[in-house]
C-alpha cells in the first residue's frame, strides 16, 4: 500500500510551506553559483527553514518521500534536525563575514584579523556540533564541554593582548568617535591627524610630521576629542592676550575684534568675541574666541591673527615682558 497523500489542513499546510522553501532555496542556489558568494547567508538561511518543516513533517513525508533512503524515522528525523542546526550555524558564520568581518556593518575600510574570525567561527562551529549531540543524540558532551572550555581558557590567556586589542577596536567601531582624516587629541597628550584605523592600532599624524601608532586598548581607555569639523560644528579657538591697563575696555575691544576680521582667518558666522577679564599682574587681560571649520589650518590662521594684534597694538609688540598667551582649544557645536 503506497503512502497517502496530505488530505489534512495541517499537513496540506505543511506541504505548502515545504514547497514554497524548496522554490526559494533552488532560486537561492542557482544565483549563489551565477553571483558567488553574495547569497550564501541567504541560502543557508532558507535550507535551514526546509530542513526544519521536513524535521517537523516527518509523520507523512518520511513514508511519502524518503522511506526508501532512510532506515527509519528515528534516522531521518536525526539527521534533518542535525543538518538543520549545522546550517543555520553555517548561515550565521556568513553573516558575520559580509556585515562584521568585512566591514560593511561599521563602515569600517579594513578586514577583520585572521585570527578573531577564525576563532569566533570555530566556536559557532563547536556549539552547534555540542547542540546536536546533546538534543539530537542524546549524548554526554560534559567532558567534551570541559576540554573546550579549558582549551579556550588557555587560548585566550596566551592571546590576551592581541584579543584586547581587537576587541578595543571592535568597541571603537561601533561607537565610532572619529574616522579617518579627523583631528584628534587622545587624553592630555596625544593630537593629530588620523591618517589610518586598523583593528589593533590608529595611526594619527602629529604637528611635526610625524607618525604615532596608538593601541586601540589605549584609546578605548582615554578620553577623545574630535577637533575636526563636521556637518553643523565650528571650531572654537580661544586666546588669552594682556594690553595697555590705560586703555579702554571698550576701545581694545573694538580693535582686536577689527583685526581679528581683517586678517580673514576666522568665520564671520559665528563671529568673533573679546570679552575683558580684569587687571592681572599690572596689565588689562582679554581673552578673545574665533571660530574656524577647518583644524589643521589652525596654526596657519593662528600666525596671521597674532600677526594683526601685533600691528594694531605696537605697544604690546615692544612690551619687555610680553604677555605669554595660553591658547585654549575647545569644541563646540552650532
Amino acid at each position: 500500500m503506497n503512502p497517502a497523500l496530505p488530505n489534512s489542513l495541517s499537513t496540506i499546510l505543511q506541504l505548502a510551506a515545504i514547497l514554497i522553501l524548496l522554490t526559494a532555496t533552488l532560486g537561492t542556489l542557482l544565483s549563489v553559483l551565477v553571483t558567488g558568494r553574495k547569497g550564501l547567508t541567504q541560502l543557508g538561511f532558507q535550507f535551514s527553514l526546509l530542513l526544519f518543516a521536513l524535521y517537523a513533517a516527518q509523520d507523512w513525508v518520511y513514508p511519502l518521500v524518503f522511506s526508501t533512503i532512510f532506515d527509519g524515522v528515528q534516522q531521518f528525523s536525526g539527521i534533518a534536525a542535525a543538518l538543520c542546526i549545522m546550517t543555520a550555524a553555517f548561515s550565521i558564520n556568513m553573516m558575520l563575514k559580509a556585515y562584521v568581518w568585512d566591514g560593511h556593518l561599521f563602515g569600517h575600510d579594513a578586514p577583520v584579523p585572521q585570527l578573531l574570525a577564525v576563532l569566533v567561527q570555530g566556536m559557532i562551529y563547536l556549539i552547534a556540533v555540542l547542540i546536536v549531540l546533546q538534543f539530537v543524540y542524546g549524548q554526554s558532551i560534559t567532558a567534551l564541554a570541559t576540554l573546550s572550555g579549558a582549551a579556550a581558557v588557555i587560548l585566550g590567556f596566551s592571546a590576551q593582548s592581541t584579543l584586547g586589542e581587537m576587541f578595543a577596536g571592535i568597541a571603537i567601531s561601533v561607537s565610532r568617535p572619529f574616522k579617518v582624516g579627523d583631528w584628534i587629541k587622545i587624553g592630555e597628550t596625544h593630537e593629530g591627524k588620523v591618517v589610518d584605523q586598523t583593528w589593533r592600532h590608529v595611526q594619527i599624524r602629529m604637528w611635526d610630521g610625524c607618525t604615532l601608532n596608538v593601541p586601540n586598548r589605549v584609546i578605548a581607555e582615554s578620553t577623545i576629542k574630535n577637533l575636526s569639523s563636521g556637518h553643523g560644528r565650528r571650531i572654537c579657538l580661544a586666546e588669552v592676550i594682556r594690553l595697555d591697563p590705560e586703555m579702554a575696555p571698550d576701545v581694545a575691544t573694538k580693535m582686536l575684534l577689527s583685526a581679528i576680521r581683517q586678517t580673514h582667518a576666522a568665520l564671520e558666522e559665528p563671529g568673533p568675541e573679546v570679552f575683558y577679564r580684569g587687571m592681572k599682574n599690572g596689565k588689562a587681560e582679554y581673552i578673545f574666541g574665533y571660530f574656524i571649520d577647518d583644524y589643521g589650518a589652525r596654526l596657519a590662521r593662528n600666525d596671521k591673527l597674532w600677526r594683526a594684534i601685533a600691528k594694531a597694538f605696537p605697544e604690546w609688540r615692544d612690551d619687555p615682558l610680553p604677555p605669554w598667551r595660553k591658547p585654549q582649544t575647545e569644541q563646540s557645536t552650532t
